[in-house]
């Protein structure tokens, strides 16, 4: 096994709505980009093009890059009254593909070339607590291919652009797990449909995240980092801890995606224990992580020496 390189970043409202303070925190810490999701508490797509071109001279100040505009498209974004015939038609498609529009100009601005969508919003589960169960509660064929056409279609406006729509999961989304993002994958079929892999996010979805990451392995453009651990079995509800201290095992994540193309390893910290300090957080779950590296760098180096 070759020794995988990595490059960590971090979602800046993770650490404040102050995109500056919010960059010299990152750099701070040693990271090399940051991905948008929320800034100076708006959505991205809600920002006005003097307030992208004050965001891309923060960056510049701090020697910042950004791979993946993490906007809000097709989430929220509920199914029910949506038929797939006249999916086009329907108002809350034409509002997401606006800021789809919007996202694309963003990417060119920054030079991005990735833009995040979800897997549509669950009309059923997908809160906290909520059953966790395996499969992430299920996906049947009709809501699948209301999704695919859905994908299909920001995909095939995005590539004439050169850019990738990443596909994350999340709880609260029909594409919660591994599992479901591959159905999603395979049901959408486009060369410009890739993955943001989110263990702990599979994990609070009731998913094996190792079982889930062999689901979508070679599709991976980037990895967002955190953890959670199961607070009530019965109802399924979870609170987001620090990075090793939940169920995520970013102990395997980390060797099983040690053979992965991606190596953007992003912090999402989520975990916030009481009265403590946004950035202190993050900083906190970046050594975690960085330990859990180290600790697999090691034990390779001992395989390898052993072996010799």
């Amino acid at each position: 096994m070759t020794q995988p390189t990595y490059e960590f970043g971090v979602i800046t409202d993770e650490i404040d709505q102050d995109f500056a303070r919010a960059c010299r925190v990152a750099a701070d810490l040693g990271m090399r980009y940051v991905e948008l999701h929320e800034v100076w508490n708006k959505p991205t797509h809600e920002l006005n093009d003097a307030e992208l071109r004050e965001a891309k001279a923060i960056l510049d100040d701090h020697g910042l890059r950004t791979h993946l505009i993490c906007g809000m498209f097709f989430r929220p974004f509920s199914l029910s009254d949506v038929d797939l015939a006249s999916m086009t038609d329907h108002p809350r498609f034409h509002e997401h593909m606006d800021r789809l529009t919007r996202f694309i100009h963003m990417a060119h601005h920054f030079g991005a070339p990735n833009i995040r969508t979800f897997g549509f919003t669950r009309d059923v589960g997908g809160t906290n607590p909520s059953p966790r169960s395996a499969d992430g509660g299920g996906m049947d064929e009709a809501t699948l291919a209301k999704i695919a056409q859905g994908i299909r279609i920001a995909c095939d406006r995005l590539l004439p652009e050169g850019l990738t729509l990443a596909l994350e999961n999340a709880r609260s989304l029909y594409a919660n797990t591994g599992g479901n993002m591959r159905r999603v994958l395979d049901a959408a079929d486009r060369p410009n449909l890739k993955i943001i892999w989110d263990p702990a996010n599979a994990f609070v979805a009731g998913e094996d995240p190792a079982q889930g990451f062999e689901q979508v392995r070679g599709a991976i453009v980037d990895v967002h980092c955190k953890d959670a651990a199961v607070q009530e079995p019965t109802t399924g509800l979870t609170a987001w801890a620090r990075i090793g201290e939940g169920g995520a095992d970013w102990a395997t994540q980390l060797r099983l995606l040690a053979n992965e193309p991606v190596n953007t390893y992003t912090i999402e910290t989520h975990w916030r224990p009481a009265g403590s300090d946004r950035a202190d957080n993050t900083r906190r779950t970046f050594e975690s992580l960085k330990a859990l590296i180290d600790q697999q760098i090691h034990n390779a180096q001992n395989t390898k020496a052993h072996s010799a």
